[in-house]
């Protein structure tokens, strides 16, 4: 599947924006993500290589909000990591759904406008049927992590995300490539 070219437009000016960031010194500190009680983050997997690497699930992370001001060089804080792998998570199961109403449905509050739009196409069929596998953070700052999801197609995609309050987790998916 070929990425609309919406996608990559968003992802040339997101990187842009990015590049130019980081020469100077940000100008107020990123919201840090709190979960609510109604929704707990989903268990996954979080390393770079494989499934024995990194850490599982959320109750095994320490969730406490640093009050250390947020540099774009320096990682995330383990909480945004795991609210950032539910909402990407959120993203693949919205965007493999079949049905139109209902795909749009899954992707409010996980995704930009603008990549919600490119899927609302009723001729758009989706890559793959699920997910399969766990989900891995295959690169990640304060301000934008970008995880890889296995499909059952045998085939992957990597969902980039970016630190958004306003969004359901407090990130939000801003482009998916194969």
């Amino acid at each position: 599947m070929t990425p609309h070219p919406t996608t990559h437009l968003l992802t040339a000016v997101l990187a842009a924006l990015l590049l130019s960031g980081c020469s100077s010194t940000p100008n107020q500190t990123p919201t840090p993500v709190e979960t609510t009680a109604g929704r707990a983050p989903s268990p996954g997997v979080v390393g770079e290589s494989g499934p024995t690497e990194g850490w599982v699930g959320a109750d095994e992370l320490h969730t406490t909000p640093s009050t250390v001001e947020a540099h774009p060089h320096e990682p995330p804080e383990d909480a945004q990591i795991v609210a950032a792998v539910t909402a990407a998570s959120e993203f693949v199961v919205g965007w493999l759904t079949a049905d139109q109403q209902l795909r749009r449905e899954r992707l409010e509050g996980v995704a930009a406008e603008a990549l919600i739009a490119a899927f609302d196409d009723p001729r758009f069929t989706p890559a793959a049927g699920t997910q399969h596998g766990p989900t891995h953070v295959i690169d990640a700052d304060p301000m934008q992590i970008t995880t890889r999801h296995r499909l059952d197609t045998g085939t992957a995609v990597d969902v980039t995300l970016i630190l958004d309050p306003d969004s359901t987790y407090g990130w939000i998916a801003i482009a998916i490539t194969p």
